[in-house]
């Protein structure tokens, strides 16, 4: 059970990182696994296109390997400082390999 939910969530990791620009500064704030559900929810510290820091919200769907943009709210600079400080880095800009179906 748990090599199978590790994989699922770098799979997790691996999709969310191809939403963003090679490079691009993400921090993975928190991240929560639903066994039941069968998805991973994961809130992300990222820039928006303004450029002002936000928290970004998706749900990363096991089965179907589907992310889903959930929403995101602005925060202060002194928060996204506290943020960077604290959480991992989601390294950006991976390309996924296609899958042999």
């Amino acid at each position: 059970m748990a090599d199978a939910m590790a994989a699922s969530r770098d799979a997790c990791h691996q999709r969310l990182a191809t939403i963003f620009p090679a490079g691009a500064l993400v921090w993975i704030e928190a991240e929560e696994y639903d066994a039941d559900g069968m998805f991973w929810r994961v809130t992300l510290l990222a820039r928006n296109t303004s450029g002002q820091w936000e928290r970004q919200r998706y749900r990363y769907d096991i089965p179907t390997e589907v992310v889903f943009f959930m929403g995101s709210t602005p925060i202060s600079e002194e928060e996204a400082a506290r943020i960077r400080r604290t959480a991992p880095r989601l390294p950006t800009g991976r390309t996924l390999q296609a899958r042999a179906v």
